[in-house]
């Protein structure tokens, strides 16, 4: 089991700036002569001992007196008083005999008497204390103070004013009458990631998946206690992930074990009752048939769950006052009353023709395969991804499949089951239902599975005879295997093998035609997804193999049917085939649709597939703000869904961009961590992708020779190290490298491949780069009408950045050739959008030419944050907001000691020291 603090057994105060800073604004004032109090209220379990106990850590100078009442001492007279005034009896000879005599007499004897005298003794005798150092009265449940304690304390908490003394008591929900007056904290449920930071350090160095981690969160409502004791209910396979969580989730601790013990003194009916409530997640019960309606001499069964506290009417449906009583009413109960409480809830959902929600509890009442009900909960799960995603449609379909006696059926509906646990972002329960199938659909998905997260190549070996096997019985599966061994190919950079995979799904759907889809079953090519598999297939295969207006024909067609179709697998294909043949505005259009609808669906695992190819096509338009933001979540996203291979895509993209900020540490970082794991898993895109960027990075510091001999060389990569499109794609950097390093390259047969490309696609901004690669290469007039029309292109093109670097080296040439003046206009217009765009070597680059053509380069003067980069601003932002260099490195996925250099660099820009100085100026 999962360990906590056994003494106090509460969450740290995770989450609770606000109510800290108020806390600390109260001992500062203490600290001045001024008193204040306040009561802390909040449901069982929200940390209103935790923040206790951390006023008394930050009062160390304090005279600190605390109580913390037990349920047995409410009645015994006095039992709090003498808690909490203890430590502070040596005082009492300071005091008028009197009010001595008073408080000695009631504290010895356990007789309050006059509720006044004491009160005013007890008052008297904090004001002596605090007249010697300042006073933290802390006094904990204070609901569950002895009434004449109540009494003492609430009198002397309104009347320390100017003692120097601070009063915090902690009470349930509903204050107390007696403590009018006293301003009130309340304790509202904590925000998700406060929930999801506090389960992953109770979890420690035990495997606690994402996914697990947020139901958890979600289940636990905000209270940090309750998190804690569901956390305690798991065992290590749910933790992991393996094994599905129980619904609603079983928790374990002395807060569950007091709702427990309120539950089991319901009377039966009551309880049996709050049975049903607890095993209802979808929204209000039913009514039932067999239970006649309170009113007309028929009782309210849940009358006595309503004063205990237990349970209360919210809009249209009873539901449990706390997280935790939820999970005590239904798994304090016996397997069989649990199974009685589906059942009725079953024929309630029936009489209300609610047959989905009817199916689930069916499932839940019985144990013996049923394949009425197996079926009715299949059908409730597809319907479910719509409604409320994969993660819970993938119990449903694991139900069905226990409820299945045809095992063939079985191991598909648990195919179903894995794949939805898989597209929710978790790999561990995917693997685990997929231990108990044997089939060549679960092959497909193991093969997906590894493609993201394995060696890439393996994959494409393993589902060759799968698809042959399926070829004749499946055809539209047959082709969604060669899909994925065709994706395993080309990620790896295998492109023979890629090449060799299209043809096979080319004969297959050739052959099918010929055969004839008799069954009308969707396994013929004019169904929508085949054709749009073949042509997305055919297509990338024609392009890598220089058919470019075939290519581009065909993937055009590829990019208007997953624009039909809708689904976010169908439109990251269809973003890949728009990238490849250069539509990225169609690009960005598929994979932002994409990311949105597996945002919608909880297709967390096709999230950052999406990003992925949304990222490109920002950084193509020269977005580079939106490409990180892009780039980042789909990290983030990858990481957690186990896919480590799409994670290097994005690492690839976040040095990508850093290269042409000129963000040299990041760039390298993310770079060097991108080429690893392609180096380990044997993947060629993102291996390319980070190469390029290294290349890039050189180019924009002057390093042009060294640029061009890492260009050649991604020219000329295999599989496992490059990548076609990536080797399609570097040539106008390799033709700039290889003329601005002198290194000689052979760069014509790239060049005319590149034009092939570019006038297949249609676009305007990659004509243009045709242009300019031709230019650089001639001299002269020649060049400048080459640069002309590449300038006359990118008018009607979308990438400012690309038109900035055309004017760029346009501008050098016309200063080469003597033009000064006109080098000026281009090199002007090419500083401003390189500054507009955070691209620093660029800019740089603009300025010096600008200063060699006798040109002015004054701009406005920077101040205070503007002379950060983008990537030391998000820093300086981090860390003003109080993040050590730790956090600010996990959240930017970059080391400790690359936010540390970053860090140093930022003060010396600055002009400061520390962490306060920063925080002041970046919050101006």
């Amino acid at each position: 089991m999962i360990s906590v603090n056994p003494l106090t057994r509460t969450a740290p105060p995770l989450g609770r700036d606000h109510e800290l800073r108020a806390v600390r604004h109260l001992l500062e004032a203490a600290r001045s002569g001024h008193s204040g109090g306040l009561l802390v209220t909040g449901a069982p379990g929200a940390g209103r001992t935790a923040l206790l106990e951390h006023a008394g850590d930050e009062a160390r100078d304090f005279t600190v007196l605390r109580a913390r009442a037990a349920p047995g001492e409410g009645r015994l007279p006095l039992a709090g008083l003498h808690q909490l005034l203890r430590p502070a009896l040596p005082y009492l000879p300071r005091l008028p005999s009197t009010q001595r005599e008073t408080l000695t007499r009631a504290l010895d004897t356990g007789t309050p008497g006059e509720a006044f005298p004491l009160a005013n003794a007890a008052l008297g005798l904090f004001a002596e204390v605090a007249a010697e150092s300042p006073l933290l009265i802390c006094v904990d449940d204070f609901h569950l103070l002895d009434p004449p304690s109540q009494k003492a304390v609430a009198f002397a908490a309104r009347r320390l004013t100017h003692d120097g003394a601070v009063v915090l008591l902690s009470a349930r929900e509903g204050d107390p009458d007696r403590l009018t007056g006293i301003p009130v904290l309340r304790l509202r449920p904590l925000p998700e990631k406060a929930v999801l930071r506090l389960l992953i350090e109770a979890a420690g160095a035990e495997e606690l998946a994402e996914p697990v981690a947020a139901a958890l969160a979600t289940a636990a409502e905000g209270n940090p206690r309750a998190a804690l004791e569901l956390l305690e209910g798991t065992g290590p396979e749910q933790r992991s992930g393996a094994l599905a969580l129980d619904r609603p989730p079983r928790s374990r601790g002395e807060l569950t074990d007091s709702f427990a013990e309120a539950l089991a003194r319901l009377p039966e009916a009551t309880r049996l009752s709050l049975v049903k409530i607890a095993a209802e997640p979808h929204g209000p019960l039913p009514p039932d048939p067999s239970v006649p309606p309170p009113g007309e001499g028929n009782t309210d069964l849940l009358e006595p769950a309503r004063r205990a506290g237990l349970i209360v009417e919210e809009r249209d449906r009873v539901v449990f006052t706390h997280p935790l009583a939820r999970s005590a009413g239904y798994h304090g109960a016996s397997p069989a009353e649990r199974r009685s409480a589906h059942s009725a809830l079953a024929r309630a959902h029936e009489a209300d023709h609610d047959t989905g929600r009817a199916a689930w509890h069916r499932a839940l009442a019985g144990s013996a395969p049923d394949e009425r009900v197996a079926a009715a909960l299949q059908e409730e799960a597809h319907r479910t991804v719509e409604r409320d995603g994969h993660s819970p449609a993938s119990l449903l379909h694991e139900h069905a499949a226990r409820l299945t006696p045809d095992p063939v059926l079985r191991g598909l509906r648990l195919t179903d089951a894995a794949r939805s646990a898989w597209l929710s972002g978790d790999p561990n329960r995917a693997r685990r239902v997929l231990e108990h199938v044997r089939s060549d659909h679960a092959d497909l998905l193991r093969a997906e599975i590894d493609l993201r997260s394995s060696v890439a190549i393996d994959a494409s070996e393993r589902l060759g005879p799968t698809a042959d096997r399926l070829a004749r019985s499946d055809p539209g599966a047959a082709l969604r295997v060669l899909l994925q061994a065709g994706e395993a190919s080309c990620l790896s950079g295998d492109h023979e093998r890629f090449f060799a995979t299209a043809e096979r799904a080319r004969a297959l759907m050739a052959g099918t035609l010929a055969a004839g889809d008799a069954n009308g079953d969707g396994t013929g090519v004019d169904h929508p997804w085949n054709r749009l598999v073949l042509d997305y297939m055919t297509g990338k295969a024609a392009m890598f193999q220089g058919r470019h207006r075939e290519g581009a024909v065909l993937l055009g067609r590829a990019e208007d049917t997953a624009d039909l179709l809708g689904d976010p697998q169908a439109l990251v294909l269809g973003g890949i085939a728009g990238l490849l043949r250069g539509d990225h505005v169609r690009t960005r259009a598929l994979a932002g649709r994409a990311a949105a609808v597996a945002r919608r669906t909880g297709a967390l695992t096709l999230l950052p597939q999406a990003l992925e190819f949304l990222t490109y096509a920002e950084m193509w338009f020269g977005r580079l703000s939106l490409a990180e933001e892009s780039a980042t979540e789909g990290l983030r996203t990858a990481l957690e869904s186990g896919q480590d291979n799409c994670a290097s895509h994005h690492r690839g993209a976040l040095a990508f961009v850093a290269a042409i900020r000129g963000e040299e540490d990041t760039c390298r970082e993310h770079a060097g961590t991108a080429l690893a794991m392609a180096g380990e898993h044997d993947v060629g895109l993102p291996a390319g992708l980070a190469a390029w960027a290294l290349a890039l990075l050189d180019l924009g510091a002057g390093r042009g020779a060294e640029a061009a001999m890492r260009l050649r060389a991604l020219a000329r990569s295999g599989p496992g190290s490059g990548h076609a499109a990536v080797r399609l794609l570097i040539t106008p950097h390799l033709v700039e490298a290889s003329v601005r390093g002198g290194v000689a390259v052979r760069v014509q047969g790239a060049v005319e491949t590149f034009a092939s490309w570019a006038e297949a696609t249609g676009q305007d901004t990659a004509r243009a780069q045709v242009m300019r690669c031709r230019g650089l290469l001639h001299e002269g007039g020649a060049a400048n009408a080459y640069f002309e029309s590449a300038l006359d292109l990118h008018a009607s093109g979308y990438c400012d950045f690309e038109e900035a670097r055309t004017r760029l080296l346009y501008g050098g040439h016309l200063r080469r050739s003597r033009h000064p003046g006109l080098a000026r206009e281009h090199l002007y217009t090419a500083v401003e959008v390189f500054d507009r765009l955070g691209a620093v070597p660029w800019a740089r680059q603009a300025r010096e030419e600008l200063r060699a053509a006798r040109g002015s380069t004054a701009v406005r003067e920077d101040s205070g944050v503007e002379l950060l980069s983008p990537q030391q601003l998000r820093i300086a932002r981090h860390v003003a907001g109080g993040a050590t260099n730790r956090e600010v490195a996990a959240r930017l996925f970059l080391s400790t000691r690359t936010v540390d250099h970053h860090l140093r660099n930022i003060y010396s820009k600055l002009g400061i020291r520390s962490r306060v100085e920063l925080s002041r100026l970046v919050g101006q």
